[in-house]
């Protein structure tokens, strides 16, 4: 990466993408994991819903999904006023291979073929866009004659 490249890449703009990518990965674990914590149903009613909604308040795991996403949610926000989403977004796309990776870890959930496949297109991807400016001129609005 050149200079100029690296100046653009601003400190903040890097901490947030990484905090992106950390965060997202923790939320969906978790959201694994949280699932593990719902009764069991065969049909989706209304006695479903409410043995789904007494899980929901009872157990702590599903607060912490909700904390999880606020700061995620709050986090972007930050990451969007340093870089265009058309380049954030495709960064965090680093969080498919990594929820691969912890799920492999943490549930013993197998990868494949296939997935180290995609998880390879996802990183030339990722290096690609990573190449680009993070901040675009906006471009006006075509005037219809």
């Amino acid at each position: 990466m050149d200079a100029q490249k690296s100046a653009r890449l601003a400190p903040r703009l890097i901490v947030g993408l990484a905090l992106a990518i950390l965060l997202d990965t923790v939320v969906q674990v978790m959201w694994k994991r949280a699932s593990s914590a719902l009764p069991a149903f065969d049909k989706l009613d209304a006695a479903a819903l409410e043995r789904i909604g007494g899980a929901l308040v009872h157990q702590p795991i599903f607060l912490l999904v909700a904390v999880l996403i606020a700061a995620q949610m709050i986090n972007w926000l930050l990451t969007l006023d340093h870089a265009d989403v058309s380049f954030a977004q495709p960064i965090t796309a680093l969080s498919y291979v990594s929820v691969a990776l912890v799920s492999r870890l943490w549930f013993g959930e197998p990868i494949t073929l296939m997935r180290v496949l995609g998880m390879g297109i996802i990183l030339v991807g990722v290096f690609l866009v990573a190449r680009s400016d993070p901040n675009t001129e906006p471009t006006a609005p075509e005037v219809a004659p």
